[in-house]
Formats: C-alpha cells, structure tokens, sequence
C-alpha cells in the first residue's frame, strides 16, 4: 500500500507542478532583440540547489542548447556557440517562478521551437513556444 501511495503522489506532485509559456508565439526582425518567458510553479522559496533549467531551441535534425541551470547554477559551457554572449536571464525574477530570458542580436537562423525544461523539488514539467526571426525591413 505505501508503494501504491508513493506512486500516487509523485503523479500528483508532477501534476500540480506546471511550466507556461507567456506567449506561444513570439515575432521579431533580425538584429532586434526579443525576451522569452515561462513560468513554473513554486511554493518553496528557499535554495536553488534542486532548481534544474535545460532550454533549448529545437532545430531541424538537432538541438540547440541556449540556457542552463543545474542545482541552482548556470553552466554557461553547455550553451551552443550560436547564442554565445547573446541570452541574458533576469534573475531577479526566477525565484517568483519566472524565467525571462533576453535573447539580442536575432538571426533568422534563431527561428524555431523553444523548449525549457524545469525540475524543482515541487516537481517537474515543460513548456514550450515558436520565435519567427525575420530579415530586417528597411524603409
């Protein structure tokens, strides 16, 4: 019977634990910059030490990571060369439950899904949006 109710509350832990998207679908010009930005349950605010964050984008035939979080600290080597020196997060919000990330300098090449992941101590989950980079207008 414990096994059964372990079972019962880690599906409820993971289905009450939720990650949003602000928006699902993001439009911006080349060279512009863009902020993306999901939200994640939390109840506790004490340590980061169990906060996991993997965003990435997800390309044709690969994946692309563009911010990460392991027990609470960045890892900025893991970030793809592509978005090097280029994804600011606003840490200030994170503990709130929000991960606003400010992406500068867009490519076309940028455009894709946008995956982050998020593991907490209240659960885990994803979420998920569309950025369209277009060529700059001129006139």
């Amino acid at each position: 019977k414990r096994l059964i109710f372990f079972f019962l509350f880690i599906y409820w832990l993971s289905a009450t634990f939720v990650v949003n998207v602000t928006q699902s679908s993001y439009q911006a010009e080349e060279n512009h910059s863009i902020t993306l930005e999901w939200t994640f349950t939390t109840k506790t605010q004490g340590s980061w030490k169990n906060l996991f964050i993997y965003c990435s984008l997800l390309a044709p035939h690969k994946e692309l990571i563009f911010y990460h979080i392991h027990e609470g600290v960045e890892i900025p080597d893991s970030q793809h060369e592509q978005f090097s020196g280029r994804v600011q997060i606003d840490k200030d919000v994170l503990r709130e439950g929000r991960i606003r990330l400010h992406v500068s300098r867009l490519r076309t090449e940028d455009s894709g899904l946008y995956v982050c992941y998020v593991k907490t101590e209240d659960g885990f989950n994803s979420g998920r949006c569309r950025l369209n980079v277009t060529g700059e207008s001129f006139g």
